[in-house]
């Protein structure tokens, strides 16, 4: 009888010495990551007690911040957001019924000023002061990315990068929303066709058409299948698993070469090469531009931010995944699926040498004082290409700019190299039509993607135009 009462008492010490385990588990050590959750629905609620700090461009214009309103007796606050418009899927939103979304989620520990010993200070002065964020957007070339989707009319998305950083200047999507009308008028936000709310520079993958082959080509050369002055005989078409793939427009060139093959973006010539390059080549050139997996973006939260590569309906497959039709795919068609953050970050890595960079939005974070409590550093992801192969794709794609299908891209005074790539997805659901490429070509300074969704129109007339536009501005904005 002792033995089992004592048993039993040394299951009850037991049991609570576990419970009292798990609650100082859950209110002291991760008290802070549970606070911090966007699902918590007492998050921003308890934040409107803080005056959140702001999220500022690289050129110091004010995206968000908070304002005192009456509270019942006790200062609260209330979150603007005085360009609501300019870059909505990246500032995102803070709100007790919605959550989070983009930096007001990701951030959300910084702009509410729980960070280091923050917290612990503002229960001792009182003081309830977030932190300021700021972006690399620059306000000028997110404007000009604005303005070009505006223009077009189609849903898309633009994504520009300093090649050398990484650093995002601009990220925009199409059709977007107001910032202001979150808080009042978010079903109807909804309800809008188009998907107003997914960003499409992040979260949209689609068929990249042949602004592939840049990655086709790249492969190629570096494997030793090819040079720009191999030469090549179209006849107009290609068959494969007996099926044919002819050029656009039903066009025949003869006998060419590889530089004039991506000028004109010869699409036998490019489906031969993947059938000789093999899944296995081409998948490896795939992983180091970093298809596969999601882009290392850290500044927005997971959810939203999609991987790129090979999909099989929704589940991703291995870039070297033998099986497959990679003479389409070696297109840009088949089971490839691109973001446009995605296409941007190649059209980086081609313009700094080869070297892929990590995309980033945010540079630095600073508390009211204005002390530097987070910088942000460039960092390396890999050589996707050797930097002669990317010196030889850079004069190939300064030829598309300058005699081929990326005319339209173009900039008085200024070498542009491009690849533009043409989709073509259904008679009723039109084309993805998509341009990257960076500027100055000997020189890059910005690298972009543009990509625009259900139009009749093809890559070189539709995109291109856009990318020229956003170019500019970043040019501009960094004299």
């Amino acid at each position: 009888m002792n033995r089992s009462i004592q048993r039993l008492y040394v299951g009850i010490i037991v049991a609570f010495a576990l419970l009292a385990g798990f609650l100082g588990w859950w209110q002291v050590v991760r008290a802070s990551s549970l606070a911090s959750r966007v699902d918590n629905p007492y998050l921003y609620e308890s934040q409107r007690k803080i005056d959140r700090g702001r999220i500022i461009t690289a050129d110091g214009v004010v995206l968000a911040r908070s304002v005192k309103v009456d509270g019942g007796g006790e200062t609260k606050y209330r979150r603007v957001y005085p360009k609501g418009t300019l870059a909505p899927h990246v500032v995102g939103y803070a709100s007790q019924q919605l959550g989070a979304s983009g930096i007001e989620a990701a951030f959300t520990n910084f702009l509410g000023g729980d960070y280091g010993a923050q917290p612990l200070l503002q229960r001792i002065r009182g003081a309830k002061h977030g932190a300021d964020v700021q972006l690399t957007v620059d306000s000028r070339v997110q404007q000009a990315a604005v303005d070009g989707l505006a223009k077009v009319g189609s849903p898309g998305a633009v994504v520009v990068i300093r090649p050398t950083t990484g650093a995002i200047l601009a990220m925009a999507s199409s059709p977007s929303f107001n910032l202001k009308d979150v808080a009042t008028n978010y079903t109807s936000i909804t309800k809008r066709t188009g998907s107003p709310l997914l960003n499409r520079a992040t979260q949209s993958r689609q068929p990249p058409g042949s602004t592939f082959k840049v990655i086709t080509a790249s492969a190629a050369i570096q494997e030793g299948i090819a040079t720009p002055s191999t030469q090549f005989l179209d006849n107009g078409s290609y068959v494969v698993n007996g099926i044919a793939i002819r050029n656009f427009g039903g066009r025949v060139f003869g006998r060419h070469d590889l530089r004039f093959a991506l000028t004109n973006s010869v699409n036998t010539t490019f489906a031969r090469l993947g059938v000789e390059l093999g899944s296995d080549r081409l998948g490896a050139r795939m992983d180091a531009f970093g298809f596969g997996e999601r882009p290392p973006l850290t500044d927005l939260p997971p959810s939203e931010i999609q991987a790129s590569g090979r999909f099989r309906g929704t589940t991703i497959l291995s870039n070297s995944q033998r099986g497959e039709d990679v003479a389409r795919m070696a297109i840009g068609q088949e089971r490839v699926l691109a973001t446009p953050l995605q296409m941007a970050m190649v059209a980086a890595a081609i313009a700094n040498g080869g070297m892929l960079r990590q995309p980033y939005l945010v540079s630095r974070v600073r508390d009211r004082k204005g002390d530097l409590i987070r910088q942000v550093r460039p960092e390396e992801l890999g050589q996707a290409i050797r930097s002669d192969v990317a010196a030889d794709l850079s004069a190939m794609m300064l030829n598309v700019v300058n005699e081929g299908t990326g005319t339209a891209a173009a900039l008085n005074g200024l070498q542009v190299a491009g690849k533009t790539g043409t989709a073509e997805i259904s008679a009723t659901s039109g084309n993805m039509a998509w341009f990257i490429g960076f500027a100055p070509a000997n020189n890059p300074k910005v690298a972009v993607a543009v990509r625009i969704e259900n139009t009749p129109l093809t890559g070189g007339v539709v995109a291109a135009p856009v990318a020229a536009a956003v170019m500019k501005a970043a040019l501009e904005a960094a004299r």
